[in-house]
């Protein structure tokens, strides 16, 4: 995907700072821009771009537009439309609400006469862009667009899928102090539990891994080593081997959360 990245790159580069209006959500979209841009697997980065919580719709729409790249080597250059729906997705991602500078939209007089002449809709209507990319569409992709559109193979939503998810903010919280730490520590707790009996529907490794996270995470908070750099780096090891198994299909899964496990399984060695 080497001229998707690029077009996609260039795109991003082009959005001008007036189009979204929070500098925080300014700097939040250059580092997602820089990522995309370095990145080695710009396929893989938009799944994972994917999983992330609200920026379900923008990867959508990238992910969109690669694929009309990859399949028409003649385009080149990316149109205002294009960038209007990355842009308009991404603020809806963040929320981003407040006023914006507005682009100019390509001349409407060659549109005054819509019911006779067959041609694209006017870009407010986001020419060619399927049905299931739209901001509030919740319906099921068509089988014939999952290639293209669906997300990382395995679970990326759903309980399994939504696990790994809250499992890499409690620990991005949990190593930068942040105060909502406590509340996601409680909801990992909680969905923990609801994978542990037998009858939960999901798979041995995942039920045994989540009894066995319940248990150290009732060890840290009993004991009082929330804070504890041991905690930190266990944490670290931990949530790794649940983002590969979530993004691996159903088949490609077996071992994948085999280090976690004997982590969690020993973890009381090292206070003791």
């Amino acid at each position: 995907m080497m001229r998707a990245q690029q077009y996609i790159g260039a795109l991003l580069d082009n959005v001008a700072e007036g189009q979204i209006a929070s500098d925080e959500h300014r700097l939040t979209f250059g580092k997602i821009k820089e990522k995309l841009a370095i990145t080695d697997d710009f396929e893989s980065e938009l799944r994972s771009l994917y999983k992330v919580s609200g920026f379900t719709d923008f990867a959508l729409s990238l992910s969109w537009i690669a694929e009309r790249i990859e399949n028409d080597p003649a385009k080149v250059e990316y149109t205002q439309e294009e960038q209007e729906i990355v842009v308009a997705r991404f603020r809806s991602a963040v929320g981003d609400s407040g006023p914006v500078m507005s682009v100019e939209a390509p001349a409407e007089p060659e549109i005054t006469e819509p019911e006779t002449t067959p041609q694209e809709p006017v870009p407010e209507e986001t020419p060619e862009m399927p049905a299931h990319l739209q901001m509030e569409t919740t319906g099921a992709i068509d089988e014939s667009e999952e290639s293209v559109y669906a997300p990382p193979p395995g679970p990326a939503s759903g309980t399994e899928g939504d696990f790994a998810s809250l499992m890499e903010k409690f620990v991005e919280a949990m190593q930068s102090g942040a105060e909502d730490r406590e509340p996601l520590l409680a909801s990992v707790l909680e969905q923990c539990k609801t994978m542990i009996p037998p009858n939960s529907g999901v798979s041995d490794d995942l039920r045994e891994f989540s009894q066995l996270l319940v248990d150290f995470l009732n060890y840290i908070t009993e004991n009082g080593f929330m804070d504890d750099v041991r905690v930190m780096n266990i944490l670290s090891n931990v949530s790794g081997p649940v983002s590969s198994w979530a993004q691996a299909s159903p088949d490609d899964r077996g071992g994948l959360l085999d280090e976690g496990l004997e982590i969690l399984r020993t973890f009381k060695s090292l206070f003791e």
